[in-house]
């Protein structure tokens, strides 16, 4: 069977990986351009971009479907389209040009969480299990019928690049299990149902990850866990955005909401209903430390965050 394989960040460079090694034919990969990367800003390859080439498969880097790439795709003569987070949605005529059309590795259980950010909006929501959805698509977001999908339990204090790496083993088993049985999953394809107004789960921003510590505990604390690595959760103390990288509850109940003070050498911030332990932050311009590290450098007994 020969495999188109469209995908960018480092989950879907794992995917590729597994795809090649499992002994299929990847007869091209498509992934986003070069971009600026880190602090320096330099140039760098997707992480699919260096699977391929390490594979010695051709690449084609384009940000969206254009009459040229169009006709790259039709040029391979894929039997089957894997996608895994390219970056961009494909539309007609695109989807048809595989003759079985594409698949999807999508990281939560459809029909719940469609959209780019499924694994962050599982935290943020406070579930307790999620798991990875292997479907066709179409020109839905996330909409099309599903070949495969397996649950797998959130660990209470996972953060969401914690989560997705947990998910990108299982997505990769289970696309190499969906692709050895193509014919029979379609055969027994499952089609979701229908969505009058669907909620998507949509990619979160900086302004998102800004934390209001008046908030219930458990959300805070999982808000925390969502943005972790990015956007990053944030608050402002002096005006200077500190970054919040990890939390755990604490047993301590009497702080009120947005009270810092450290406690049995704990940073503790209290919020609705209970208090957290910051146990990494990360001030501005510096490295990350212990929560408590970086407040002892404020020389102060307790502060308040508005």
């Amino acid at each position: 069977m020969r495999i188109l394989f469209a995908g960018t960040p480092t989950n879907a460079a794992s995917t590729l990986d597994a795809l090649v090694s499992a002994g299929f034919q990847v007869v091209g990969v498509l992934t986003r351009n070069d971009a600026k990367v880190g602090r320096n800003k330099s140039i760098t390859e997707t992480p699919v971009a260096v699977v391929a080439a390490k594979h010695g498969i051709e690449v084609q880097k384009a940000n969206f479907i254009s009459p040229y790439v169009q006709s790259w795709i039709e040029d391979k003569n894929a039997d089957l389209g894997v996608i895994v987070a390219y970056g961009s949605i494909l539309k007609n005529p695109t989807l048809q040009l595989p003759a079985k059309g594409w698949i999807n590795v999508h990281y939560s259980l459809l029909p719940e969480f469609p959209g780019a950010a499924p694994v962050q909006h599982a935290i943020l929501e406070g579930k307790s299990v999620t798991g990875v959805s292997v479907f066709r698509l179409d020109e839905g977001i996330d909409t099309g019928p599903i070949l495969a999908s397996r649950e797998h339990e959130i660990a209470p204090n996972v953060t969401a690049g914690e989560l997705l790496s947990e998910l990108t083993v299982i997505g990769s088993v289970l696309l190499v299990e969906t692709v050895s049985f193509l014919d029979e999953r379609i055969a027994n394809q499952r089609q979701q149902p229908k969505q009058p107004s669907p909620r998507v789960a949509g990619k979160l921003s900086r302004t998102d990850a800004k934390i209001d510590f008046s908030r219930p505990v458990i959300s805070v604390h999982n808000l925390i866990r969502a943005m972790n690595p990015e956007p990053m959760a944030w608050f402002e103390i002096e005006k200077s955005p500190v970054r919040v990288l990890s939390t755990s509850l604490s047993q301590h109940s009497d702080l009120t909401p947005g009270e810092l003070m450290v406690r049995e050498g704990d940073l503790l911030i209290g919020c609705e209903g209970g208090a957290l332990k910051l146990s990494r932050v990360q001030p501005a311009g510096k490295n990350e430390m212990s929560g408590a590290d970086w407040f002892r450098g404020l020389r102060q007994d307790s502060i308040r965050i508005s």
